[in-house]
């Protein structure tokens, strides 16, 4: 189950590194016709913001499966491995339960705007998109928590 969430993390990664490189390069265009021909793609910049809000939201799930997100665990090195462990299983639980009650509000409004159609000004994008991709987030994030429990519980993983 490891092997396959780390190459679903790093196949994220990569996704995510060239959404950024389409941004940029979209970016790119718009000055270059801006500057050259007079010309301005208004939905660059919004589609740019939304590339943004995926990279970030997406990007935490890669990160959180691979336990890279930030923590304060000066003291938490220097803990005897019972406390680690129960720390470990804390910070799981913990995660999962307000990742998990994220989803749920966040899949609530998108439900909501999806019924609604309500679309982004300039690109007439699908507003539920950006925002679907906050519940993917957060859902994601509560389900690599959950996974961790057995693995703590069992002593198999490593809790620091």
């Amino acid at each position: 189950m490891t092997s396959t969430i780390m190459r679903v993390s790093q196949a994220l990664r990569v996704g995510l590194a060239l959404l950024l490189i389409v941004a940029i390069a979209l970016n790119c265009a718009n000055i270059f016709a801006r500057y050259f021909f007079s010309v301005s793609y208004l939905p660059s910049d919004e589609l740019q913001v939304f590339a943004m809000i995926v990279i970030a939201f997406l990007g935490t799930i890669a990160i959180s499966a691979e336990r890279q997100h930030l923590r304060m665990d000066v003291f938490v090195q220097a803990a005897s491995p019972r406390v680690k462990r129960v720390l470990a299983l804390s910070e799981a639980v913990v995660t999962a339960f307000f990742a998990g009650l994220m989803a749920w509000a966040s899949i609530a409004f998108t439900q909501r705007i999806y019924t609604m159609d309500q679309r982004s000004g300039m690109a007439d994008l699908p507003m539920w998109l950006p925002h679907g991709t906050v519940t993917l987030c957060f859902t994601a994030v509560a389900l690599l928590a959950l996974l961790r429990v057995p693995g703590i519980l069992r002593g198999k993983e490593n809790a620091a």
